[in-house]
């Protein structure tokens, strides 16, 4: 048998190793187009870029202010913010229930993050302090004032002025309501913002408080419409509050991103004379009632006088001890406030400087001293006048000249808002078909 016959296998040809490129046919010439000129931002003064570089938000507020225990809880940033996230709170601060909108509008508006003194005292005065009114601020005059109502007197903390120049102002139709501070029902001597409209309103309001209550919040309820039922178009307000507050207050009104429209129709405002100020639950709660055992819904008067805190359950005092049993409760922001004797208000109000009953009030501004006369005229207070080389002066001056050595350069500048972009127009070329 023979072996089948040899087929030779065919020799494998390996495949390309590139796929052949198609034929292309060549692309027409065509012009470049030029790159995207950048829009520049509107503090160069041209596009559409509003912001500053960097934003600045309720977080930043947070780390930079609250955080720092450089907060005084003014409440300005709760009254500024646009879209109502921005609450009150039992801890004393601010704090937020909502989403952040970026805005940066309740950073600028506070005190502890810069306020230049003199462009605020430019704003509300029209002119800088002289050299004369270094201690006390810019003023026309300084009074002692007592209320002749008996039932201001029976519930005011000295000589019941302010709440009677705020009745004055009530009743002569100077203004619609008052923006001042109240106990809550539900948390006794724990202060908080209300609207007073009525002479009810407002002797439920007299009397001093010593822990903070963000009364500017309180400027919330023209903010918002018809959370209160108030007309922020037309009704005119007065604000009280502490020199720290009308701080808060005032840099709302004065930086261009903050909220100025707050202070539209603000006829006047009424500063307290302050040194310092206490934390509610360590002062009240804690101490008063917890260790001294006072039941805070029976006192019905608290008085820090001659270094003396003092606390009444009906007419009778129930505490007389040295105002540094509480020492331990003073809060920490009140270290770099400076201002006593509530240098940004027309009307300055305390008790330092006058005899027992009386309250001194400085005139800082015209307006000021015409609700002074008009009150005076209309028989709610009387005034006298206070020697400016007296013992009561010299006192008030010494307090004044005390806040002053602690350190306010944290915030009393003008270094980190950037300034307001110049509006300009920018020609707009558009091609028109020809016919």
């Amino acid at each position: 048998m023979s072996a089948p016959p040899q087929t030779s296998k065919p020799t494998p040809v390996n495949p390309p190793t590139t796929a052949p490129k198609p034929t292309v046919a060549p692309a027409k010439a065509s012009t470049p187009v030029p790159p995207a000129t950048p829009l520049k931002s509107s503090v160069e003064g041209e596009g559409w870029k509003p912001l500053p570089k960097k934003l600045k938000i309720f977080g930043n507020l947070i780390t930079e202010v609250v955080n720092k225990g450089i907060c005084m809880y003014c409440g300005a940033c709760i009254a500024s913010c646009p879209i109502d996230i921005l609450f009150h709170s039992d801890k004393e601060e601010p704090i937020m229930r909502g989403t952040c909108a970026a805005c940066q509008v309740c950073y600028y508006s506070c005190p502890r993050i810069e306020l230049p003194l003199d462009e605020v005292e430019h704003q509300i005065f029209g002119r800088a302090r002289t050299p004369e009114e270094a201690i006390l601020g810019i003023h026309i005059g300084t009074y002692p004032v007592r209320a002749k109502d008996p039932e201001i007197m029976k519930r005011a903390q000295d000589g019941g002025a302010g709440t009677a120049f705020l009745l004055y102002a009530l009743e002569h139709k100077l203004i619609d309501y008052a923006v001042v501070s109240e106990i809550r029902a539900y948390d006794p001597w724990r202060p908080e913002p209300q609207m007073a409209r009525t002479r009810e309103d407002l002797l439920n309001s007299a009397g001093s408080r010593y822990t903070p209550g963000g009364q500017v919040g309180g400027l919330a309820e023209v903010a918002i419409p018809n959370r209160a039922g108030i007309n922020s178009q037309e009704d005119r307000i007065a604000v009280v509050g502490l020199p720290c507050e009308l701080q808060g207050m005032w840099r709302m009104n004065t930086h261009w991103i903050a909220t100025p429209k707050l202070a539209r129709n603000l006829v006047f405002t009424v500063g307290l004379y302050c040194s310092k100020v206490f934390d509610y639950e360590k002062m009240m709660v804690n101490y008063v009632e917890g260790k001294r055992g006072i039941d805070l819904k029976t006192v019905t008067k608290v008085n820090v006088k001659k270094n003396r805190l003092l606390v009444y359950v009906g007419d009778r005092l129930a505490l007389d001890e040295p105002v540094e049993v509480v020492g331990e409760a003073a809060r920490e922001e009140c270290n770099v406030c400076i201002d006593y004797s509530a240098e940004l208000a027309d009307l300055a109000i305390g008790a330092i400087g006058s005899a027992s009953g009386w309250s001194t009030v400085i005139t800082r501004t015209p307006r000021a001293e015409e609700i002074l006369k008009g009150a005076q005229d209309a028989g709610y207070v009387e005034v006298k006048n206070l020697d400016p080389m007296g013992k009561g002066m010299k006192l008030l001056e010494r307090l004044c000249e005390k806040k002053r050595q602690r350190d306010p350069s944290h915030y009393m500048r003008h270094e980190t808002a950037f300034p307001k972009p110049e509006p300009s127009l920018i020609p707009i070329q558009v091609p028109v078909k020809q016919a």
